[in-house]
Parts: structure tokens; sequence; C-alpha cells
């Protein structure tokens, strides 16, 4: 059985958890930054050549640039899904020290939902399924209303967009070799009478 902590060991761990959830929430933040920036300068490069009448070198080029931006959406959906995780587990840390410090307990002469434990999100205050069963509600799907979830759709929208891009380059350089003129062969016969 593990040893009773004494509350001021437990207020220690408990600033901790909570530097740790400031850092997963600012880390996870900074990560989808850069990728949504990213991506979305990528886009705009490739766009801004995909307008220009070039040659079918050019035009792979951007396919290329194009498919670059799908893979750094999808690099930024699987950052966005793991940080998500990382913020979850820090979230069932934080909760179980508060529960052990009794800030989950309500407080008398007052509704029974108000504690002390910080709950700044709809999750969060889910402290009861947190503490029963950590894993499956690490593991939850993203609800609609969250904010990680519509940034994932953003980066979905981006790779889709990206890969329409490349489509569309490797088109344009199949057309525009197709219109190239051909070089001109001189053809004489010899005519003998």
């Amino acid at each position: 059985m593990a040893e009773v902590l004494p509350p001021e060991k437990l207020l220690d761990l408990y600033r901790i958890a909570l530097d740790e959830y400031r850092f997963q929430v600012r880390l996870g933040w900074d990560r989808t930054t850069y990728f949504l920036i990213l991506n979305s300068a990528i886009l705009t490069v490739a766009t801004g050549l995909l307008k220009l009448q070039n040659p079918p070198a050019v035009y792979m080029f951007v396919a290329l640039l194009f498919l670059l931006g799908c893979g750094t959406s999808i690099i930024g959906l699987i950052s966005i899904t793991k940080n998500h995780e990382y913020y979850r587990r820090t979230v069932v840390q934080k909760t179980l020290i508060e529960s052990r410090l009794g800030l989950t307990d309500s407080i008398p002469g007052m509704h029974p939902s108000l504690n002390l434990a910080i709950e700044t999100t709809q999750g969060q205050g889910d402290y009861m399924r947190i503490l029963n069963d950590p894993e499956t509600w690490v593991a939850r799907k993203l609800r609609r209303s969250a904010i990680t979830y519509w940034l994932r759709l953003i980066l979905i929208a981006l790779a889709c967009v990206d890969v329409i891009g490349a489509v569309a380059s490797i088109f344009m350089m199949v057309v525009s070799h197709e219109n190239q003129p051909l070089p001109m062969f001189r053809v004489s016969f010899p005519i003998s009478i």
C-alpha cells in the first residue's frame, strides 16, 4: 500500500502538476501554430507558382511542394493528437492530487457541483470518470466543441487542398507538355522524273 504523503508534499506535487499542465497547453499551442503557419506558407507559395505559365519541370516542383504541404499537415495532425494525449495525462495527474488534497469534495452549504479543484474545461469537471478510469478518459474522442477538434479539421482541410493542388500541378504539367510546339523537321523527298 502506498504511503500517505503529508499535505505539504502534496501541495509541492500539485504545483509541479500545474506547471506541467501549463507547459503541455503552451507546447501544444506552439506546435499547432507552427504547423498552421508552415502549411499556409507552403500553400501560398505553391499556389502562386501554379498561377504562372511554367515549363513542365516547374509544375513537377510545384506538385512536390503541395505534397510537402500535405505531409506537414499530416505531421501536424499527429502532433496535435499526441500533445492532446499528454495534456490529458497531466489533467489526470492534477485531478489525482486534487482528490488527495480534498479539493474535489463539495463545499458544505454551497451547490453540490462547487469545489476547489481547477476545472477550466468541461472534461476536467468530470473528475469521477478521470479517477475511476483514467485510461479511458485519456483515450476518449474529442468533443466537437473542443478547439483541438476544429484545429485538426483545419489541418485536414489544408491537407486536402494540398492534394488537390498536387493533382492540378501534374495535370497542368501534362497539358503544358502536350501543347508545346513540336520541333520543325524538314522532310524532302527526292523526285525524279
